[in-house]
């Protein structure tokens, strides 16, 4: 079933494919599902009533996947542009004072941290980075740092920089005991193991439609609890938000659901291509996309530590399909560019730790990694 997955891939053809935790590549099902609905719009035009209903229906049904894939109901979804999208609006919805805590850490992706920087310089929100230790955060060191000025505790699901699947359930769990909203960061989660927002009781829950889920580019959506709703105002109202315009001196009447985060005309072309992206990972069942993924990660673990200068830095206790390793005396970005133009093979580099990172979905084979671990030793030598 996994090499069915890898043949809808066009990208796959020519190349070794480890960075889906960056942007993943688009199956050609979903992709004529995206030009399907250009070809609507483009015969039909925009505004006629055909092409105004496919629009909706495209949402409806991307919503509904997006929901899915998260095990919560559609009307908690809003979609957005990106897991950056989602995050910023919660930064910029919720109502912040002066001294008010944000808890995150060394962890997270700088959109899981620039936006906290940015209240504390605009509004005296005071930001709490925790160092991780050896790739990790544990739950009782976030908890730890919970005072009585905490609002909001941002953590991702699965780190971007080591791969660890950190215990957001556990942090989630304790910040609600003392009263603490949790925005999880699920960009490097969704698509690539089972995801409950309603088991991890989370407030929020951001992800992309890029990433592992196979989607387009400019996809994301925002995840909502129902407790949530009206603590978090929309930082930005359009058509979109509404479920009435009003009239005359009427007050416009915001959704009573996540849709009221929403602002105007998004790509529903793209959404249509991420909600049939979905249909076809589900079909293979995210446990069984997790697995495939982390046993991949894992092997290729085993072949890199076996060589010399090669240090593996995910956490083996928390591991995933995200594998970061370290390589002495090479350096990342050089390696990256060589894996490329010397092997097809596609990974990136990450800044801190200064360390090279591979991704593993399940459309990658025992040969993926065989030429990933077969490359690095040769650079090695050479070095």
């Amino acid at each position: 079933m996994f090499q069915r997955l890898r043949e809808s891939l066009p990208a796959l053809r020519d190349r070794v494919y480890l960075n889906t935790g960056t942007s993943g590549p688009v199956p050609e099902p979903a992709f004529a599902r995206q030009v399907a609905l250009l070809e609507t719009f483009l015969r039909e035009g925009f505004s006629s009533p055909p092409a105004m209903a496919a629009y909706a229906k495209a949402l409806r049904e991307a919503r509904a996947a997006v929901a899915s894939v998260l095990s919560c109901d559609p009307e908690r979804v809003a979609l957005t542009q990106s897991t950056s999208d989602g995050l910023g609006l919660v930064a910029s919805g919720l109502d912040w004072r002066p001294g008010d805590e944000v808890i995150t850490s060394d962890l997270e992706h700088v959109s899981g941290i620039a936006p906290w920087r940015e209240l504390a310089r605009r509004k005296g929100v005071v930001v709490k980075e925790l160092a991780s230790e050896d790739g990790y955060l544990e739950a009782s060191r976030v908890l730890d740092a919970v005072t009585p000025r905490t609002r909001l505790i941002c953590i991702s699901h699965v780190s971007y920089a080591t791969g660890a699947v950190l215990p957001v359930r556990e942090v989630c769990l304790g910040a609600r005991d003392a009263g603490v909203l949790v925005a999880v960061d699920g960009a490097q989660a969704a698509g690539h193991l089972p995801v409950d927002v309603k088991e991890l009781g989370c407030h929020f829950y951001a992800l992309p439609g890029q990433k592992w889920l196979l989607g387009p580019e400019g996809t994301g959506a925002l995840y909502v609890a129902p407790e949530a709703l009206d603590v978090l105002a929309p930082s930005r109202v359009g058509w979109a938000s509404l479920s009435s315009e009003g009239d005359g001196l009427n007050l416009i009447q915001l959704h009573r659901d996540a849709r009221r985060f929403e602002t105007g005309t998004v790509d529903a072309p793209a959404f249509a291509a991420l909600a049939e992206s979905i249909r076809i990972l589900e079909s293979l069942g995210w446990e069984a996309i997790f697995t495939r993924a982390r046993a991949l990660a894992r092997r290729a673990a085993q072949g890199l530590a076996a060589l010399p200068g090669v240090r593996i830095l995910t956490p083996r206790h928390a591991d995933s399909g995200l594998l970061t390793f370290a390589v002495e005396g090479l350096d990342p970005e050089r390696v990256v560019k060589e894996l490329w133009e010397k092997r097809r093979i596609v990974i990136r580099s990450i800044p801190k730790p200064r360390a090279l990172r591979a991704s593993f979905h399940a459309f990658n084979n025992e040969g993926d990694v065989e030429a990933l671990v077969a490359a690095v030793d040769q650079m090695i030598r050479k070095a």
